[in-house]
C-alpha cells in the first residue's frame, strides 16, 4: 500500500467515526452524510459512462438485488414475531443502536460506495 492509499483510509475511517457521532435525524448528521454524496456525484459526472450493453446489464443485476431485498423486507414484515423473522430496518436499528455500530456502517457505506465508484 502506499502512503496515499492509507491517507485515505485513515481520513475515511476518521470521518466515518466523526460523522457517527451526530444524532441521527438531525441537521449535523444531515450534512456529514450529504458531503460524501456531493463528492460521489462531482466525480461520476467525470468519469464517462462505458459500452450500454454493460450499463444494461448492470440496470438489470441492481434490479435484481433491489426486487430481493424488497421482497425480504415486506415477507419479514408481514411474519411475526420480529426476533424470530427481522427485517432490514430493525436489523439496521439494532447495529446502529451505538456509536460503534454506526461507525461500522458508515465506514461499510462509503466503502461500498467507492468500490462501486471505482467498479
Amino acid at each position: 500500500m502506499t502512503w496515499r492509499v492509507v491517507a485515505v483510509l485513515v481520513g475515511a475511517l476518521a470521518y466515518s467515526w466523526i460523522a457517527s457521532g451526530f444524532r441521527p435525524f438531525t441537521h449535523p448528521e444531515a450534512v456529514a452524510v450529504a458531503i460524501p454524496l456531493v463528492v460521489a456525484g462531482i466525480a461520476a459526472l467525470r468519469v464517462r459512462v462505458g459500452a450500454e450493453g454493460a450499463a444494461h446489464r448492470g440496470a438489470w443485476v441492481w434490479g435484481a438485488l433491489f426486487a430481493a431485498l424488497v421482497a425480504w423486507e415486506l415477507v419479514s414484515y408481514r411474519l411475526s414475531p420480529r426476533v424470530d423473522h427481522p427485517t432490514l430496518s430493525s436489523i439496521a436499528d439494532w447495529v446502529m443502536s451505538t456509536h460503534p455500530g454506526r461507525f461500522g456502517m458508515f465506514a461499510a457505506w462509503l466503502a461500498v460506495g467507492y468500490w462501486l465508484f471505482r467498479r
